[in-house]
């Protein structure tokens, strides 16, 4: 039985992972996703801002159909932000991998997320 965050992340296949993030605001594929018969389950993502600006970030899938978590504009220097979805986590779109989306330049911090990637479609090769 699949009894926590980590249970999950071990039965799957785990796709968590960290990064900085510099104030050029690119937009990144923090876990990528291309088989159409898997999804993956973001269970947290942390967010530290290090240098503000007048910028959000939006976490969601690559298309992006799924809005997971923003950090909003202007969050202000040295802020945490801190999204947790529990142990199962919210589902991306099937084949599509988790974003992180600058709406413009000047954020500057690390992001840390928690997520793992399941087979969800069954009966095709």
């Amino acid at each position: 039985m699949l009894s926590t965050a980590e249970d999950y992340r071990r039965w799957y296949r785990n796709v968590s992972g960290s990064r900085t993030f510099t104030a050029s605001g690119d937009d990144t594929t923090l876990a990528a996703n291309t088989d159409t018969k898997e999804q993956i389950f973001v269970q947290r993502i942390i967010g530290y801002i290090t240098t503000d600006a007048a910028v959000s970030i939006v976490f969601g899938d690559t298309t992006p159909t799924v809005k997971v978590a923003e950090i909003t504009t202007s969050p202000g220097d040295e802020t945490r932000w801190d999204f947790d979805y529990g142990e199962e986590g919210i589902p991306l779109t099937a084949g599509e991998g988790l974003l992180m989306n600058h709406s413009a330049t000047g954020l500057a911090g690390s992001v840390k997320w928690y997520a793992y990637k399941k087979r969800t479609v069954v009966g095709a090769p």
